[in-house]
C-alpha cells in the first residue's frame, strides 16, 4: 500500500500573497486511494499575458490526468501535449501582442516510481539522502511551450519516504541563489515555505510547491519530542492525532505581523492597580460607574464628593418641604367676622370689623406671613387688613333664585333631548352621525369622503385609459408574435433544408474528396441549425445521411494486429524519450533524447542496451539523427548516427561503435538524415538544402553535392528519400519534390483532421506514404499525390513518438513499449 504524498505550497499573485495560486495543482489518477497515481503540477508564463493563461492550462490538465489510463511516463507525456495544443490555439485565435508561452514542471508518482516532466523555462529542486540536485530543462526541451512542439525532458527520481521535491517559479532564482535553497530544503519541513516566502516576497509572480514523503515521515527534524512534532499535510500543518483539516492560511509570519503581536503583548502585559484600601460609605457604592473611573485610587476624595452630594440633596428636601407648609397653610385660611354684617350696615362693616386666624387676632405682621404672595410685598411697614366689600356681593338668595330661573327655562329643551337619545339608542342608530359632505363653506378635496379601501385616490381617466390599452396590445402580442416567429423559423428552416439538400446532391457528384468533404460539412451544418429552430423531422434523416456520407470520406480502419515487443519503462535512470527510430532485419534503435544516447532493441527478444551515448572524454557528442544503412562498404549493415559536432558514426552489433570519415561542408547544422542505395543524404533546413554523400570503404569522405536547395525546406523536420525527396515541417505541411527541384504541397485533400507535427514518411506501396500524426493518435496514409486515403487509429497509438516500417510491418513506440503493427 502506497501512502499518499504530503504538499505545501504559497503563490504571490499581482503582489498579493495567497495560500493557492493559479498556476500550480495537485491531482490524482485513476485507481484505488492506495495505489494510484499522483500529479503536482507547476507552470509559468513568459509573458504577463501567458502568467494568467497559465492558470487556465493547469485546471485543463488536471482534468484531463484524472482520466488517463496509461504508463506514468505516458501519462506526462500526453499532458505535456494538451498543453501545447491549448496553447497553439489561443495563439491562432489571438492578435501577436497577446500570444502566450508557458513553462512547465510536472512531477508523477505512482507505486516506487516517480518521474520529473519539464518543458521551457521550469526549476525543481531534490533533497535526497542530504543531497539537493537542481533539475532544468535543457536543449531543445527548454523551448517554451507554444513555441515549439512539445518535447518534455522525463527524468526518474529515486524518491524516498524522507525526501522533498520543490517545484519553484525560475524568476525566483534571480532572489535565491541554488546554495541559498540547498540550506533551506535542509531545514526543518515547517520552515522551509516560510523562509522561502520571506526571501521572495517583494516579487509581483512567484509559485512555490513543496512535496515531501508521507505524513508519518514529514516531521520536524530539529530534535524535538515526537508527540510535538509537526506534519506538513496536503492541506494544511496539524499534529498526529489531530482530525483531518484544510489548511485555512498559509503558514507565513510577515515582519509586520510580528510587531503588531510585540504591540499588543505589551498593552495586555501591565501592573495591576493597587487594591482601594479605605472602607467607602454605603452612598458610595451607590455612586455611578463613571464616576467612579474619576475617582481612581483616591477614596477619600470620592468620599468627599459623595457626602456634598448628599448634603446637598438633603438641604433641597427641607427647603421644598418648608414651601409646601407655607403653600398648604395660605391656601386654607379660616376667617371668622366678629358681627354677621347686616345689608344696610354693609358698607360700615369695614370700619368697625376685625377679623381672627383661627381665633387668634391678627395683627398685619401675622397677616402678612400667612400670605402665600409674602415675597412680592415690600417690607414698607404695617398693613391695614383687608376691606369686605359686602355692598358688590349678590345675596345667597338671591343667586340661587337666579340659578333656579335658568334651570327652568332649559328643562324642556333637556327633556327633548333625552328622549330623542333614548328612543336612538332603542333603534340601535348612533347617536352622532359623521358628515360625508362639509357644504360650501370648506372643500376637503375628498381627503375625508369617499376613501378607498387603500386609502389613496382613484387614478384618472387618462391613466386607466392607458393601462387597458397595454393590456390590449399585450395580449394582442401574445396571440400573433408566436406565429409570426414560427412562421419566420418554418421559412427559415424550409431554406436550410433545402440548402442542404442541394450540397448533398452536389457532393454525390465530386469525385475529388476534398471537394465532397467541404459540401458535405456545409451540409451537415445547416441541417444541424435547422434542427436546432425546431426542424427535426425534416433535417434527422438527411443529418443521418450526411453523417454517413462523412464516416465514409474519414474511412477509419483499426490495424489487423498490434503487438508489444519490449518495454523501456525500468531501462536507464530516466525515462526514454524516443524522437527517432530507425529498422535493420534483426534489431530497432531508438534514439533516447532525454539521455543522448542511441537504445538497441533485439526485434526476436532480449534485454534493450545503450550503444551510443553523449561522452565528452570519447568525443561523442549528442545525437541528432539516426539512420539504416543496408547496402554498406563498412562490414555489413550499420546503424549511421549523426552528432551536434557534425560528427558521423556507425554501429553494428558484430564490430561494435567506429568514427567514419565524414566531410561535412562548414557551419553544417544536421536537421535530419535518410539513406537511398548507397548514398547518405542530410538536411540541412538553416540553409534550406539537402546534402547527398557518396560512400566509400572509409566512409564519406569526399565533398558532398548538393541534392536539393529550395525555400520549402526552410521549416522541413524531417526527411523521407526514395526515388523523391519528401519533407515534414513543423507546421504539419508536407512537400514532394521530383526530379531535383519541382516542388509540390501534398494537400491532404479530404482528410478529417490536419496533420499536425508528423514524423518522417515511410513508403507503404509503390503509390503510398504512411505518417505518424501524433497528435491526434493515429497513422494517415496518403496517395503521393497528397490526397488521403485512410486513417488507422488504436488505443496503443496513444501518445506515439516515433514510426518506422520495414518489409511491410511498422513498428511505434508509445507509452514506454516497442509495438508491432500489422496494417
Amino acid at each position: 500500500m502506497t501512502e499518499p504524498l504530503q504538499v505545501g505550497q504559497f503563490a504571490i499573485v499581482d503582489g498579493e500573497p495567497v495560500d493557492r495560486g493559479p498556476n500550480a495543482g495537485v491531482f490524482h489518477g485513476k485507481g484505488p486511494a492506495d495505489d494510484r497515481a499522483e500529479l503536482f503540477i507547476l507552470a509559468e508564463g513568459t509573458t504577463p499575458a501567458g502568467e494568467a493563461f497559465a492558470g487556465h492550462v493547469i485546471s485543463a490538465l488536471g482534468h484531463s490526468f484524472a482520466s488517463l489510463d496509461m504508463s506514468l511516463t505516458g501519462s506526462l507525456r500526453r499532458l505535456f501535449v494538451e498543453a501545447e495544443h491549448a496553447l497553439e490555439d489561443w495563439n491562432r485565435k489571438s492578435i501577436a501582442q497577446h500570444r502566450v508561452a508557458l513553462g512547465m514542471s510536472a512531477f508523477g508518482r505512482r507505486g516506487a516510481q516517480a518521474v520529473l516532466a519539464q518543458a521551457g523555462p521550469s526549476a525543481a529542486y531534490h533533497l535526497h539522502r542530504g543531497t539537493v540536485t537542481g533539475y532544468f530543462a535543457e536543449f531543445q526541451h527548454a523551448e517554451p511551450l507554444g513555441h515549439a512542439p512539445a518535447q518534455p525532458q522525463l527524468t526518474k527520481l529515486d524518491f524516498d519516504d524522507d525526501d522533498r521535491l520543490l517545484l519553484i517559479s525560475s524568476p525566483a532564482l534571480r532572489e535565491v541563489d541554488e546554495d541559498l535553497l540547498t540550506g533551506i530544503l535542509q531545514l526543518p519541513a515547517d520552515q522551509v515555505l516560510p523562509d522561502l516566502y520571506r526571501r521572495v516576497q517583494e516579487m509581483r509572480h512567484v509559485t512555490v510547491v513543496l512535496v515531501t514523503g508521507p505524513a508519518k515521515h514529514a516531521t520536524r527534524t530539529n530534535g524535538g519530542d515526537a508527540e510535538d512534532e509537526v506534519v506538513i499535510d496536503a492541506t494544511s500543518t496539524r499534529h498526529p492525532g489531530d482530525e483531518e483539516t484544510y489548511q485555512p492560511s498559509l503558514f507565513i509570519e510577515s515582519d509586520e505581523g510580528t510587531a503588531a503581536r510585540d504591540a499588543r503583548s505589551q498593552l495586555l502585559d501591565i501592573t495591576p492597580r493597587r487594591p482601594i484600601e479605605v472602607v467607602i460609605p454605603a452612598v458610595v457604592e451607590r455612586a455611578p460607574a463613571p464616576l467612579l473611573r474619576v475617582a481612581g485610587e483616591s477614596s477619600q476624595s470620592l468620599t468627599r464628593i459623595a457626602a456634598e452630594g448628599a448634603a446637598r440633596a438633603a438641604r433641597s428636601r427641607a427647603a421644598v418641604a418648608t414651601i409646601a407648609a407655607e403653600s398648604q397653610a395660605a391656601r386654607r385660611p379660616a376667617w371668622r367676622v366678629s358681627e354677621a354684617p347686616t345689608p344696610a350696615s354693609a358698607s360700615a362693616a369695614p370700619a368697625s370689623a376685625s377679623f381672627e386666624a383661627n381665633g387668634t387676632p391678627a395683627g398685619p405682621r401675622e397677616k402678612k406671613a400667612q400670605s402665600f404672595s409674602r415675597g412680592l410685598v415690600p417690607n414698607a411697614g404695617p398693613v391695614a387688613a383687608p376691606e369686605l366689600l359686602t355692598e358688590d356681593l349678590p345675596m345667597v338668595d338671591t343667586m340661587a333664585s337666579a340659578t333656579r330661573a335658568r334651570n327652568s327655562s332649559s328643562a324642556p329643551l333637556a327633556e327633548a333631548l333625552a328622549n330623542e337619545s333614548g328612543a336612538a339608542i332603542a333603534g340601535g342608530a348612533p347617536l352622532v352621525r359623521p358628515r360625508h359632505n362639509m357644504g360650501g363653506r370648506w372643500k376637503g378635496g375628498g381627503a375625508f369622503g369617499n376613501r378607498s379601501a387603500l386609502g389613496s385616490q382613484l387614478p384618472p381617466t387618462w391613466m386607466v385609459s392607458l393601462g387597458v390599452l397595454a393590456v390590449l396590445l399585450l395580449i394582442a402580442g401574445i396571440v400573433t408574435v408566436p406565429r409570426m416567429l414560427n412562421q419566420d423559423n418554418h421559412g427559415r428552416v424550409q431554406a436550410l433544408v433545402d440548402g442542404a439538400q442541394e450540397r448533398i446532391t452536389g457532393a454525390a457528384s465530386k469525385s475529388e474528396p476534398g471537394a465532397k468533404r467541404e459540401m458535405l460539412s456545409e451540409a451537415q451544418a445547416m441541417l444541424l441549425e435547422a434542427r436546432d429552430l425546431g426542424g427535426g423531422s425534416q433535417a434527422d434523416p438527411l443529418l443521418t445521411q450526411v453523417t454517413g456520407s462523412l464516416a465514409v470520406l474519414d474511412n477509419v480502419k483499426a490495424p489487423k494486429s498490434v503487438e508489444t515487443v519490449a518495454s523501456l519503462e525500468q531501462f536507464g535512470t530516466k525515462p526514454v524519450a524516443v524522437s527517432r527510430l530507425a529498422l535493420s532485419a534483426d534489431n530497432a534503435y531508438l534514439l533516447d533524447v532525454n539521455s543522448a544516447q542511441v537504445v538497441r532493441v533485439p526485434l526476436a527478444g532480449g534485454e534493450p542496451a545503450s550503444v551510443y551515448i553523449e561522452n565528452k572524454d570519447l568525443k561523442q557528442a549528442k545525437p541528432v539523427s539516426i539512420a539504416q544503412l543496408d547496402q554498406s562498404d563498412l562490414g555489413g549493415p550499420v546503424l549511421l548516427i549523426a552528432d551536434t559536432a557534425n560528427h558521423l558514426w556507425a554501429y553494428s552489433p558484430a564490430n561494435g561503435l567506429d568514427l567514419l570519415a565524414f566531410a561535412a561542408p562548414a557551419n553544417l547544422a544536421v536537421s535530419d538524415i535518410a539513406v537511398f542505395g548507397r548514398d547518405l543524404y542530410v538536411l540541412d533546413a538553416a540553409k534550406t538544402t539537402v546534402y547527398r554523400f557518396s560512400q566509400t570503404a572509409d566512409g564519406f569522405p569526399n565533398a558532398p553535392v548538393k541534392a536539393l536547395a529550395s525555400s520549402d525546406l526552410a521549416n522541413a523536420r524531417r526527411l523521407m528519400v526514395d526515388s523523391e525527396v519528401v519533407t515534414a515541417d513543423a507546421d504539419g505541411t508536407l512537400h514532394r519534390f521530383i526530379t531535383g527541384q519541382v516542388a509540390l504541397t501534398l494537400s491532404q485533400a479530404g482528410i478529417d483532421k490536419r496533420l499536425v507535427v508528423p514524423e518522417a514518411a515511410q513508403p507503404i506501396s509503390k503509390n503510398e506514404l504512411a505518417l505518424l500524426d501524433s497528435a491526434n493518435d493515429r497513422v494517415v496514409v496518403l496517395t503521393r499525390d497528397g490526397t488521403f486515403d485512410r486513417q488507422y487509429r488504436a488505443k496503443e497509438f496513444t501518445g506515439a513518438t516515433a514510426f518506422a516500417m520495414r518489409d511491410g510491418q511498422a513498428f511505434v513506440y508509445a507509452g514506454s513499449q516497442l509495438r508491432r503493427v500489422v496494417f
